[in-house]
Order: structure tokens, then C-alpha cells, then sequence
């Protein structure tokens, strides 16, 4: 008797070897294969048949894939979307994610075991976890209507607790703060010790144990730092001091940084400067940096491996010589909830586990409370494939670039 399958992934693309090589490599899968050979049949075929997946192809005559693509995420924005394509193009690459919203780029040569099967996989699964979430989400909505008489009072407590939590956080002592200092020499001293043992000779499972204090060590002293920014930063403490910042320059060196980060954990970072960028602004280079370095971090450690992370910066001219820098980041990871967009940027309350090692969840809170000390704002968002940050910051314009 012939299983059911439940599951369907719809494949685009006008070359009929290519969709046939395609039948053939799938047939055994636990779900069904669609075909089509150009964009309009894929939507008569999304019209009438249930298609949690669709691949397709970048350049088809009549309507190219990110015109399907685009059509797609209109009419089925539940539907998760793939590029499969021989065009590796930055350009091409970074409209896709853009305009298409898509979750994965495969580019050709593909295998159908090492690139096809398991970017499936985890297409269908990100397909389901938000279908679950949306019906959490419905069932939530549904006890709220019949919670909201009795939330009215609450509220006004909450309102209270929040404010009396506020000025306790806001006071913190010096002495308090002292302690938190002597925590992070001591973790400074153990992650040292831990650097010495493991250039000594160990055991294989004494040296994973030694490596594993290090990183954890310095994780510990990366989130003190953040904890301790932060509190300048609402406290008022630190001052803005501005410099002269060669727009290029920074942006190359921080293409470089996040793409070796991106590289390590399997991804593919892109840059992309919309327009020419001014040689040189005055802003407050190190918290700038800061608070790019924070969501860029934010974004690869949230997307699976064969993920995009993509940055569009653009300088604006605001008035004479002022300017407004505005930097989107996107990332093909499984996105946010929408629920818990305000949550997420508060601090100390989205602190998970990152390859099974605690975080702090003040990452975000640092770079928009940066955000709003340069003068701007920081968006977060959640689209229906992946996640959205846009900082949008004012610099001014250096007169020795003018001109």
C-alpha cells in the first residue's frame, strides 16, 4: 500500500533536463515532487495544488525567478523559497534575498544528496515550525479576548512593578559595580590559566575541557562588557566623542570580520553600498562600530548553515552638511515572532543558548540605546523568511570630503 505523501515541493525551471534529473533524484523522498517549466505555469499549479516548498530557477524567459518569487510571496507568503541557479553574482544574489524573501540559494553545479536533500529538509521544517507557531499564536489570540477584562487591572500593577524594577536597575551602587569588576578579573585569570594548559601536553578529553573553560570564560567577559555599556550608555556616563570616520575603510574592515565569522559557521555574507558612500563623516566611530558588530553577530549566530546575511548601507543627505546613514541587515535565518519583536530589544530578557553556552540578551538593548545616543533609530522586524534590522543613525559630513 502506498504511503501518503503529505509534504510537496514545487521545482521551476525551463530547461526540461534539469526538472527531469530532478524527478529522478527525489522519487524516493517522503514528499511530493511538482514540476514546472516556466513562472506562470508554477502559479496554475500553486493555484490548485498544496505546495509547502518551490524551488526555482533565476533566468526564464517571460517572468524570471525573482519575478516568481516576488508573485509567490504575495499570494502564498507561508510558501518557503529557493533559488537554484548558475548565477552567483552578488547582485543576483543579494536582490533574491532582498525582493524574493528566499531562504536558500543553491547554485549550480548542485548535488542532489549534499545540496538539494538537506536544504529540503530543512525547508519543510521551518515550513511546519511556523505553522505551529501560527496556530499558537491563534489559540493565544483567542485566551487573550477572554482574558482582556481581567488584564485591564493587571496592567495597572505591571505598570507599577515596572516602574519600582526601573529605578532599582537605574541605582546601581558603585559598590556594585566593583563587584561586578572583580568578577571579570577573575574570569580574565582563569581564561589565562586556561591559555597556558592548553599549550601544554594534555589528554584529548583534558583539552576539550580546557577550551571549553576559555570560550566560556570569554563569553562571560564579552556579556560583563555589554552589562557595563549598557549601564553607561542609560546612565548617561558616556559622553559622545566624535571622530573622523573614512566610510570605506570601515566598511571594508567590517565586511572582512563578519565574512570570516559568517565563513565559520557555514554561511555567506554580502555587502552591497546603495550609491557612492562619502570618504569621510564624523560620528562616534567605536560605538558605531559597536552596534553594527552586535546585530551582525545577532544575525549569524540565528541562521543555519548554507544562510545569507546581506548589508545595504546608503548615505543621505538630511541638510547641509548633515548626513543619515542607514544600514538594513537581513539574514535567512527562521525569523522572529512578531508577538515578541518589543521583548527581544530589552535588555536581559532574550538570553538563550548559543551552541550550548548561556548569552546575555543584551546584544540588541546595546545597539538601540547606540542607536538612539548617535542620534537615529534601530528596526527590528521579522518577514516571512528571516529577520530585518535597519539603523538609521545621522553623521556629518567631514569637510575634507567635501568637495
Amino acid at each position: 500500500m502506498a504511503v501518503e505523501k503529505k509534504r510537496c515541493v514545487l521545482f521551476v525551471d525551463d530547461e526540461q533536463r534539469v526538472l527531469k534529473s530532478l524527478k529522478r533524484g527525489l522519487i524516493s523522498e517522503p514528499y511530493r515532487a511538482l514540476f514546472a517549466l516556466s513562472g506562470m505555469e508554477a502559479l496554475e499549479i500553486l493555484a490548485v495544488e498544496p505546495v509547502q516548498v518551490i524551488v526555482s530557477d533565476m533566468k526564464m524567459p517571460e517572468m524570471n525567478g525573482l519575478e516568481l518569487l516576488q508573485e509567490v510571496g504575495r499570494q502564498y507568503p507561508e510558501v518557503i523559497r529557493l533559488v537554484l541557479s548558475g548565477y552567483s553574482h552578488t547582485s543576483t544574489v543579494i536582490a533574491a534575498v532582498n525582493e524574493g524573501r528566499i531562504f536558500r540559494y543553491i547554485i549550480k553545479p548542485w548535488s542532489i544528496d549534499n545540496d538539494i536533500k538537506p536544504a529540503l529538509t530543512e525547508a519543510f521544517a521551518l515550513f511546519e515550525h511556523r505553522i505551529e507557531e501560527r496556530g499558537a499564536a491563534d489559540r493565544l489570540q483567542a485566551e487573550a479576548q477572554v482574558l482582556k477584562g481581567e488584564l485591564d487591572d493587571g496592567r495597572k500593577v505591571i505598570s507599577q512593578t515596572k516602574k519600582v524594577a526601573s529605578e532599582i536597575y537605574l541605582r546601581k551602587t558603585s559598590a556594585q559595580r566593583r563587584s561586578l569588576e572583580r568578577v571579570q578579573g577573575v574570569l580574565n585569570y582563569i581564561a589565562s590559566q586556561s591559555i597556558n594548559l592548553e599549550m601544554g601536553e594534555l589528554d584529548e578529553e583534558s583539552l576539550k575541557l580546557v577550551v571549553e573553560i576559555k570560550q566560556t570564560c570569554r563569553d562571560a567577559i564579552d556579556g560583563l562588557e555589554k552589562v557595563f555599556l549598557f549601564n553607561a550608555l542609560e546612565m548617561g556616563e558616556r559622553k559622545v566623542v566624535d571622530g573622523v570616520l573614512k566610510l570605506p575603510q570601515f566598511f571594508a574592515e567590517l565586511n572582512a570580520s563578519v565574512n570570516k565569522m559568517a565563513e565559520s559557521k557555514g554561511l555567506t555574507f554580502m555587502f552591497q553600498a546603495v550609491g557612492e558612500l562619502p570618504e569621510q563623516v564624523v560620528t562616534y566611530i567605536e560605538l558605531l562600530r559597536v552596534m553594527l558588530w552586535e546585530v551582525f553577530e545577532n544575525a549569524v549566530q540565528n541562521s543555519s548553515s548554507g544562510g545569507i546575511v546581506v548589508c545595504n548601507s546608503e548615505v543621505t543627505a538630511i541638510s547641509e552638511g548633515v548626513s543619515q546613514l542607514s544600514v538594513t541587515i537581513r539574514d535567512t535565518g527562521s525569523g522572529i515572532d512578531r508577538t515578541k519583536l518589543k521583548e527581544l530589544q530589552q535588555p536581559f530578557v532574550c538570553g538563550g543558548s548559543s551552541k550550548g553556552r548561556p548569552t546575555w540578551g543584551v546584544g540588541l538593548s546595546v545597539a538601540r540605546l547606540i542607536a538612539s545616543r548617535l542620534g537615529g533609530s534601530m528596526k527590528i522586524g521579522g518577514n516571512d523568511q528571516g529577520c530585518q534590522v535597519i539603523f538609521e543613525v545621522e553623521a556629518r559630513v567631514a569637510s575634507s570630503a567635501v568637495g
